[in-house]
């Protein structure tokens, strides 16, 4: 990020924003949530933090907005993966790969957790839905060619809790859970596929 400040500009309430989020995001993705200040973001956009405050109320506000931001795009950016894929270029391990961009490298899992301890509650639901749907469509296809009857669809969301709160997890923690039981020379994404797989072995 520059220490010059720069030159202000007039903008619309959508495009400032859209601007103040993506910035706010950088310094998430670098520093985590302790790192997201105001006066950074404004002065990063040649903003006064009044504008800041005028658009997202306080910084609380500003990343609640920032959180619900990465999951509005991270389900758009499933969807479409999901949407442009035939039957076999997207599975779970691709599922697991957009969930750990979300938790870890997007730093919304500490977002999330730094919000949680401050005694925010999350109001939203759904977010993983198209997973969900994307998982049962898939497990009720193979039963089908099966000569099965087709799986409740509540054995799909419990697949996707448990991928999503190990993702999660993972991104808060690194390594420390596979150190913990003495894992030592297992990687965390060796893990993730030990998950998957587990997950998908009666799919």
């Amino acid at each position: 990020m520059t220490n010059q400040p720069r030159k202000r500009v007039r903008r619309s309430v959508e495009d400032s924003k859209q601007l103040i989020l993506e910035t706010a995001e950088r310094y998430l993705i670098a520093e985590g949530p302790n790192g997201v200040k105001v006066q950074r973001v404004a002065h990063d956009l040649g903003m006064t933090d009044a504008a800041v405050h005028y658009h997202f109320g306080n910084r609380d506000l500003l990343l609640e907005a920032l959180l619900r931001f990465s999951g509005r795009r991270f389900v758009a950016e499933l969807t479409a993966a999901i949407d442009e894929s035939d039957e076999k270029t997207f599975d779970i391990d691709e599922a697991a790969r957009l969930l750990s961009d979300l938790y870890d490298k997007r730093g919304t899992a500490r977002l999330a957790m730094w919000l949680i301890l401050s005694g925010w509650s999350p109001k939203g639901s759904g977010m993983l839905e198209p997973l969900v749907d994307w998982l049962h469509k898939t497990k009720t296809r193979d039963a089908r060619a099966a000569g099965l009857p087709a799986p409740a669809k509540k054995e799909s969301r419990k697949q996707i809790a448990v991928l999503s709160a190990v993702t999660f997890t993972q991104a808060l923690t690194g390594d420390a859970m596979l150190r913990s039981v003495n894992l030592t020379e297992t990687s965390s994404d060796t893990l993730l596929s030990w998950v998957t797989t587990l997950l998908t072995k009666d799919a």
